[in-house]
């Protein structure tokens, strides 16, 4: 099968790696991952990526210039003999393309030549289903170029499964998972969040420290649905991955200063029960100070709002000080979405990568505190 697994922006070439032992080719592009495979490959994939957010099937090229000829396009294609009209279908669209203005009605043609295709073969169409469909598709149209792929993940790998309310805000899980990859973190160090929030960062770490897999704790994937769902082998690659996870315990720490969000923090934990390897606490920003020297992740507030940059440029400064005086030789990462406010940390940064949070472009900061002293 050639399947193209997408990311945030930004972790393309972590999410090739940690998907390339599952794959017999893997090639990384702009937002996401393309890979080949068997049926193993991607129900591994499915389970595994810490960082993708939907693995897709390529089902069918399309070459069309208009609604018509892309109504004839998806017709060729042998619909009913993956889809009974039993099933419920739904299709989603990505359109960029100066031959169809329209995203949603180029959906709605794809959908018509779908079920068309089905009723001419079997007397009966499927269903529209927008919340549980059996087969959830994807159209790409680029300029004259159309392909269709099937969606075996369903909703986002980045629902693990631990989050039931969302932290105003909240990292999108398979992000904090990435930017735990790119700081290099390895099992065994000392990891710590200061701002912890609703706790992804710490979660995110335990995962990883544990070898437990993203999708270990998710309520299921869109292709335990499909007709041809093989059970067995689904049941042997969950089985090899609990062989594998690690029981050891490793320094995890969050902290924040509302104590909500520590609650938060542990409800979101211990619905994994992975709370026992993880240490929330609630505390003062400015009473940082790590025991030993680790890797510190920290994602402050961006001042999205007017009139909230000017209020949270001490917030950057005392983040700056604290590290400059009481994380002597740790590696500090700041996502910042605002350059400007980043400019206070006062620390000078050794990398910047690019990366999206959502729809606000951020850099990845690495500081090494190596040197440098605050005075009060």
């Amino acid at each position: 099968m050639e399947c193209f697994l997408s990311c945030p922006r930004g972790l393309e070439e972590i999410t090739a790696e940690n998907i390339k032992p599952f794959c017999s080719s893997v090639s990384p592009g702009m937002g996401g991952v393309e890979f080949a495979g068997d049926l193993r490959s991607l129900y591994s994939v499915n389970l595994h990526s810490r960082t993708g957010m939907h693995a897709l099937v390529k089902l069918h090229k399309i070459k069309a210039r208009s609604n018509d000829e892309l109504y004839n396009g998806v017709l060729d294609y042998p619909w009913h003999e993956l889809i009974t009209p039993i099933d419920t279908i739904f299709i989603r669209s990505r359109v960029r393309s100066r031959y169809f203005d329209n995203a949603q009605y180029a959906s709605l043609k794809v959908k018509d030549a779908i079920v068309d295709r089905i009723r001419k073969k079997t007397g009966n169409r499927p269903d529209v289903d927008k919340v549980n469909p059996r087969y959830s598709l994807f159209l790409f149209i680029n300029e004259d170029k159309g392909s269709i792929y099937l969606n075996s993940s369903g909703n986002a790998l980045s629902k693990r499964g631990y989050r039931e309310k969302i932290h105003k805000a909240s990292l999108n899980e398979a992000l904090a998972s990435g930017i735990i990859l790119l700081s290099g973190w390895k099992p065994g160090q000392p990891f710590y969040d200061p701002m912890c929030g609703s706790g992804t960062f710490c979660i995110e770490a335990a995962l990883i420290g544990r070898n437990i897999p993203a999708g270990y704790y998710r309520k299921g994937f869109a292709f335990q649905k499909w007709h041809h769902f093989d059970n067995r082998l689904w049941n042997k690659i969950v089985i090899e991955a609990r062989e594998k996870i690690v029981h050891e315990r490793f320094p995890i720490l969050g902290y924040d200063n509302i104590y909500a969000n520590i609650d938060l923090s542990r409800q979101n934990s211990r619905r994994i029960l992975i709370h026992n390897y993880i240490q929330f606490k609630k505390a003062e920003i400015c009473d940082f100070k790590p025991e030993k020297p680790g890797v510190i992740i920290i994602n402050p507030p961006y001042g999205e709002r007017l009139g909230e940059e000017n209020e949270l440029t001490g917030l950057y400064q005392l983040i700056g000080d604290v590290l400059k005086t009481n994380c002597q030789d740790a590696d500090a990462f700041i996502l910042s979405g605002n350059m400007e406010l980043a400019k206070h940390l006062r620390l000078q940064h050794q990398s910047k990568i690019p990366l999206k949070n959502g729809k606000i472009d951020c850099r990845l900061l690495h500081y090494p505190i190596r040197h440098g002293k605050y005075a009060d």
